[in-house]
């Protein structure tokens, strides 16, 4: 009998322990956790640029690793499909395959262009004091928001990120200027955390 007691008393000790670590890990501790140790990620998104002209969409592809690397191709509109930037960690260059001077290097780094990774966004967010944290749904999908203020000398002043509460997987990042306007909208697609890169896929061609 005493041993059945013991063994219950053990049993309810190992539950509430475990009910402990569930809550000091809670939802968007274990979304914070999963983006701050990210190494990378990879995924498709549909870009739209919204500017006093108007929206204009592309459909791209990332390629993103924690030590700043990035690559960024546009697949759609034809026009400009098959144009990538890619930064190899020291220099950045862009290429196009329409013109006769396909690689143009040295390209100026861009406040605009490196927002657009969740790099920027998650370094943003750590600094960002404030932080707002809300529930939302896309669609059929119910999300966490992370909000950070973006710095430095730009018109983009904020930025959310729609985290999907059951796959742990971003759906959407929206960036916003001054007057809470949005200027940048990306609905991600494919997103892989920590992918196995292409060895050259970083690397700039000579």
């Amino acid at each position: 009998m005493k041993k059945r007691m013991l063994a219950l008393a053990l049993m309810c000790c190992l539950s509430l322990v475990a009910c402990q670590k569930e809550e000091v890990l809670s939802e968007t501790d274990a979304i914070q956790k999963q983006l701050v140790e990210m190494d990378g990620y990879t995924c498709n998104a549909t870009l739209t640029r919204t500017s006093n002209k108007g929206d204009q969409v592309y459909e791209t592809s990332q390629h993103y690793k924690s030590t700043g690397e990035y690559r960024l191709e546009l697949i759609a509109p034809e026009a400009v499909a098959g144009n990538y930037t890619v930064f190899d960690g020291t220099r950045i260059a862009q290429y196009n395959p329409k013109l006769d001077e396909q690689i143009i290097k040295d390209v100026p780094e861009s406040q605009h262009r490196n927002e657009l990774f969740l790099g920027a966004f998650i370094e943003n967010y750590m600094q960002s004091e404030g932080v707002g944290v809300e529930a939302a749904a896309i669609d059929e999908s119910k999300c966490i928001v992370l909000e950070a203020v973006i710095g430095g000398d730009s018109v983009l002043a904020s930025e959310k990120l729609w985290v999907d509460r059951e796959t742990y997987l971003p759906k959407r990042f929206v960036l916003y200027d001054a007057n809470g306007n949005e200027r940048y909208r990306l609905e991600y697609d494919n997103f892989t955390f920590n992918p196995e890169f292409p060895e050259d896929i970083f690397t700039i061609e000579e």
